[in-house]
């Protein structure tokens, strides 16, 4: 086999209607008030099953249903290798049967025939998910009926085109998901390291010396200079994951004032939180511009000379923090829910000295480092897989198999 614009390239793939390449079916909710209906031995897919879906095959589930469940209502057993398909709440989503499976009514299942090989279907499918979306209807819940399945065509390449196209991209898949797999790894060896390393149970070799507690207020200073002269900076905010972005990149509009002689200034290293979203862990060190602006609702902090910024913001992140400005906010006479400098300040800290705060701070950003870069790998693995589906999915891109060109 190879890759190429040759084969048959002028001929069009068929259109079928997948009804005749494929057996369809759906399936049901046994009575939730009958114990004796669930519980049993048949895997049954549902919505409690969404995040399982568009990973490929699907072989465990949230829950099960008996041999009465499925007597005494409409569910029926799909072979493994069945293609369901989530038509309502998360439209679009797809999966492989693992093993024999019962499906909930929110699910189209179809058992491929000889013509049709079950993963090519998946990955097709998986290439309508925009198209289920924009046909869907419904105010509440988005739904596509049974009729519109009745009608949908597929491509029908010749079968071992099919499973060509087929496996090259579950290998494409094998590459995200493997890619996934270290991501998660590495960022919970990022999170073991930041809760032994803020909290000082686990110390770094050479650093002995015990930590200090102290008030915020003895290791920050707040900035209170506004933007007025009405300078043409740029806006920023601060996210819970991401820390300080770009208002323009994070809300994809202006979302701001026109007038941004209000704002407050924020320079490059100073720590900067949203008093209404701290507790939440939106608290930042400004990394982007030299001076910029960000929203009056903004505490904008200067550290001492004794602080590290991305020692000190990574440790106001952890959980015991938050739930510390949760308790301030809570008792600020600010009835509006927000986490002002005089509460802030008076909230105590324990932190080493700042040659560790550093050391520290360096292991962390090597860690982010490593996750970035395994980050835009998988960013650009989800493309290429984009791509190849665009192309091959389609017939632009066409496949030789091995005789097909008259060897």
């Amino acid at each position: 086999m190879t890759g190429g614009d040759g084969g048959e390239q002028g001929i069009p793939w068929k259109r079928v209607a997948l009804d005749r390449v494929a057996a369809r079916g759906s399936g049901h909710t046994p009575n939730k008030k009958r114990a004796t209906y669930w519980n049993g031995d048949i895997p049954w897919v549902s919505l409690k099953d969404a995040s399982r879906l568009d990973r490929g095959l699907i072989s465990a589930t949230a829950e099960s249903i008996t041999h009465a469940g499925l007597a005494n209502s409409s569910a029926v057993v799909h072979p493994a290798g069945s293609v369901v398909l989530l038509r309502d709440a998360g439209i679009g989503k797809v999966a492989v049967l693992g093993a024999d499976m019962a499906v909930s009514q929110h699910f189209m299942a179809w058992h491929c025939g000889p013509r049709l090989n079950n993963w090519f279907l998946y990955y097709y499918l998986e290439s309508m998910k925009a198209e289920f979306e924009r046909i869907s209807n419904g105010s509440t819940i988005k739904t596509i009926g049974v009729e519109y399945f009745r009608q949908l065509k597929v491509p029908l390449p010749a079968i071992e085109e099919q499973q060509l196209i087929a496996r090259m991209l579950r290998d494409a898949d094998g590459l995200i998901a493997a890619l996934e797999r270290m991501i998660a790894k590495k960022q919970a060896i990022k999170q073991g390291l930041m809760q032994q390393l803020l909290t000082g149970r686990m110390r770094l070799p050479g650093f002995t010396q015990a930590w200090s507690r102290r008030n915020l207020s003895e290791l920050l200073r707040p900035r209170s200079e506004f933007n007025s002269l009405s300078e043409n900076l740029t806006v920023l905010t601060c996210t819970k994951s991401m820390g300080f972005m770009r208002s323009l990149d994070y809300f994809k509009n202006q979302v701001f004032s026109r007038d941004l002689r209000g704002y407050r200034v924020i320079y490059r290293g100073d720590i900067g939180y949203p008093a209404n979203h701290v507790e939440e862990g939106s608290i930042g060190v400004q990394e982007l511009e030299d001076r910029a602006l960000v929203s009056p609702i903004y505490v904008v902090m200067e550290p001492g000379s004794g602080v590290d910024s991305y020692f000190l913001q990574r440790m106001l992140k952890l959980d015991t923090y938050r739930q510390k400005f949760s308790r301030a906010t809570n008792a600020s006479v600010d009835r509006r829910g927000s986490l002002r400098w005089p509460e802030f300040s008076r909230i105590e800290v324990s932190v080493p000295h700042i040659e560790e705060q550093r050391r520290i701070s360096c292991v962390l950003r090597d860690s982010e480092l490593e996750i970035a870069k395994l980050e835009r790998r998988l960013r650009v693995a989800q493309d290429v897989k984009r791509g190849m589906m665009q192309e091959l999915l389609t017939g632009r891109k066409r496949l030789l198999v091995q005789g097909e060109d008259g060897e």
